[in-house]
């Protein structure tokens, strides 16, 4: 029996060894952990030198070094691993370097953001590292888990009925009323004709270019958005302006669409022109029922995560020509949406057929 076999492994060793036994272009460490895991599998010192070419007595010190400083002591990197000479990036000064990059950068360097090259300078100015590639810095941060994360904005409500509305909210969601249609509420807009940013697949190595508009002549465009939670669909039409007039329209319109259904339980905002005396007389007299949203807290309404994929699938990496055009292929997509149409608009084969004419 060997006296010399691998200790038991952590998960993360695991883990890290599959990896290095996977790495084509670092034959040493695919070889190493091919070595550890051989002999964690109950093999023999013999047997897993015979099936890694190489020496047992090589094998048992690959084992040995493992056993006593863990993964660090049986990987090679060719940018700083040479022979005879002590590693220079030791798991302190890799721990250094992950703890400046997460540091804020306006009390070190007196700049907003780090980059690379500005912070391999100030590791180099502070005697943290001698000197340090940027393509060897950018993967030592990957390996600590460090990337570039784009920030976002949240703003809390002020509102001091916040929890009062928010639980009122709630229950609607939670427990639907017995004779009655559960409805989000809002304004989609303003739309304008311009061209918009987005994504696509492409071959190409170059970004596409939009036109640049200086002068817009076509006016704005409003979405009135209703969206029934009980029927899980998303309807409503344009405006041009939105205002108390085109409001009170609206909801005439939604309560023709539930006509004979009961009280409508409408969520929406609190915006001023929602709470006017004649669109609060007209719910009063028609069997509808507000639920208003705290201030700065439109997230609350369930028709907001609606409305962004609408904007992804609609508006994203568009140039509409005119507002018919971008209202039909808003229609097309809520169609879509509401299980109207199957999303096969034009058959491929005749598509190709055209396009190759």
């Amino acid at each position: 029996m060997d006296k010399v076999v691998a200790r038991r492994l952590r998960p993360h060793e695991g883990r890290k060894l599959q990896q290095l036994k996977r790495q084509l272009s670092n034959a040493v460490n695919s070889r190493r952990a091919r070595v550890i895991l051989l002999s964690r599998g109950g093999l023999c010192n013999q047997k897993v030198a015979q099936g890694v070419g190489l020496s047992p007595q090589w094998v048992r010190r690959i084992i040995q070094r493992f056993n006593d400083t863990g993964i660090d002591g049986i990987t090679w990197y060719p940018y700083f691993c040479s022979c005879g000479e002590p590693r220079r990036f030791t798991p302190d000064v890799v721990e250094r370097i992950g703890e400046v990059a997460l540091s804020p950068p306006p009390p070190l360097i007196g700049m907003s953001v780090w980059s690379l090259a500005k912070l391999r300078d100030y590791l180099v100015e502070q005697g943290i590292v001698a000197s340090i590639s940027l393509e060897w810095l950018r993967q030592i941060l990957r390996g600590c888990g460090i990337r570039w994360r784009h920030t976002k904005t949240w703003k809390d409500s002020n509102d001091p009925e916040f929890w009062p509305k928010y639980r009122r909210i709630r229950q609607l969601y939670d427990r639907p009323p017995p004779r009655g249609i559960r409805l989000c509420l809002d304004e989609f807009g303003p739309l304008n004709l311009l061209p918009r940013h987005g994504k696509h697949y492409a071959r190409t190595r170059h970004v596409d270019r939009l036109r640049a508009t200086y002068r817009r002549t076509g006016g704005v465009r409003h979405f009135m958005g209703l969206y029934d939670l009980d029927r899980d669909t998303l309807t409503g039409y344009f405006v041009e302006k939105k205002n108390r007039r085109t409001f009170l329209s609206f909801l005439r319109w939604v309560r023709r669409r539930y006509r004979n259904r009961g009280t409508l339980h409408l969520v929406l905002d609190n915006a001023t022109f929602h709470a006017c005396p004649e669109i609060l007389a007209y719910a009063r007299a028609n069997g509808i029922r507000f639920y208003w949203t705290p201030t700065n807290a439109s997230w609350i309404n369930r028709i907001e995560c609606h409305f962004t994929a609408l904007r992804k699938f609609t508006l994203d990496d568009t140039d509409y020509g005119s507002h018919d055009e971008m209202q039909t292929s808003i229609f097309d997509y809520l169609a879509w949406r509401n299980r109207r149409r199957q999303i096969s608009v034009r058959d491929w084969t005749n598509y190709r057929r055209r396009r190759a004419a």
